[in-house]
């Protein structure tokens, strides 16, 4: 039977920290709570990023609680998913016609690889025990196009950068495998940035055991389940087994209902899972996340799942982000 962890925010408890504690942590076999909003503000005062101030207190109360009673204690960031940064261009991802993103950052920047690194070091000062790491790849095979990937990715396979297009790409699939390994290597850079950062933040602090850096994948069968996720979005398995350990299965993101079990399309997830045993057979950890969760039977179906999938973890959240519409489009959305 797998483990449970729900991921709050603080309008999601109508009550302060210190009553919501008392009243249900012996229910509780871990304290999950949102750091950082899509929205690109902190709910504790952070010196990096601009922050919500409504919820300040409300943050510090509530790890400091978990700690005290012994609860695992997660606490959520954002990453590539940062509408703040997302308002200036330079930042923004871009599809093959120029079509902007302001809700995500093309990942293909270093500089935001630092920032997100101070981000973790800030969240890694308090008394917790894993970071759960949202938005950490591209939004699908089409992107990115920004005047800087353009430049970096067109010399290789034999374009001018602004005469660079997803079709020429796809047409080549020599120049579309080159594509995927590239995005790749930069979604893993900037996840490798991330996990030092959490090294820096145990040393910081002296933690005994190391803060767990647990990273999203998405897996929809819009986007071809956990094979078609690694050209989408730039993932790699085995390098996310090495750089952390810890991996956070978002399951049908952008899809309403889960399959039924006894069907095809259920065998098919099933099956997509495959490399889940291989992962903790090295020493990982895998997670089953689903969004928007609000009903016992659709927690008894992610469950019934990640036992099937061998998963030993299943996090849920009662809310979707507040810029789902948007991402959704732009993930399935047609270019």
């Amino acid at each position: 039977m797998s483990d449970m962890l729900i991921v709050f925010r603080p309008e999601d408890i109508e009550m302060e920290a210190k009553e919501f504690m008392s009243t249900y942590a012996s229910y509780m076999q871990g304290a999950g709570l949102v750091g950082k909003r899509p929205d690109g503000h902190t709910i504790y005062p952070s010196r990096t990023a601009p922050v919500d101030e409504d919820h300040t207190a409300f943050f510090d109360d509530w790890v400091t609680l978990a700690d005290a009673l012994e609860l695992n204690s997660a606490v959520s960031m954002d990453f590539y998913t940062d509408a703040w940064f997302g308002r200036d261009p330079k930042y923004q991802t871009v599809n093959a016609r120029g079509d902007a993103m302001t809700h995500q950052i093309c990942p293909n920047r270093e500089e935001f690889w630092q920032y997100g690194a101070e981000i973790v070091k800030e969240i890694g000062s308090y008394p917790i025990n894993e970071i759960l790491l949202f938005g950490t790849g591209f939004i699908r095979d089409q992107f990115c196009f920004c005047e800087r990937c353009r430049k970096e990715f067109a010399p290789l396979v034999n374009q001018e950068p602004e005469r660079l297009s997803y079709q020429y790409l796809i047409e080549n699939p020599e120049y579309h495998s080159k594509w995927h390994s590239w995005r790749t290597d930069k979604v893993m850079e900037g996840i490798m940035y991330l996990q030092d950062a959490a090294r820096d933040a145990d040393e910081m602090v002296g933690r005994a055991t190391p803060l767990k850096i647990t990273v999203e994948i998405l897996m929809d069968p819009e986007t071809g389940l956990s094979e078609g996720g690694k050209g989408e979005y730039g993932y790699d398995y085995s390098r996310i087994n090495e750089i952390t350990g810890n991996l956070l299965i978002n399951l049908y993101p952008w899809s309403p209902i889960l399959p039924s079990k006894g069907g095809k399309e259920y065998s098919n997830l099933i099956e997509s899972l495959y490399f889940v045993k291989e992962f903790e057979r090295r020493g990982g950890k895998v997670s089953l996340f689903r969004w928007g969760v609000t009903q016992m039977d659709h927690v008894q179906a992610l469950k019934a799942i990640a036992d099937d999938a061998g998963i030993s973890r299943v996090i849920t959240s009662f809310h979707y982000p507040d810029d789902y519409s948007t991402r959704r489009e732009a993930a399935i959305g047609n270019y």
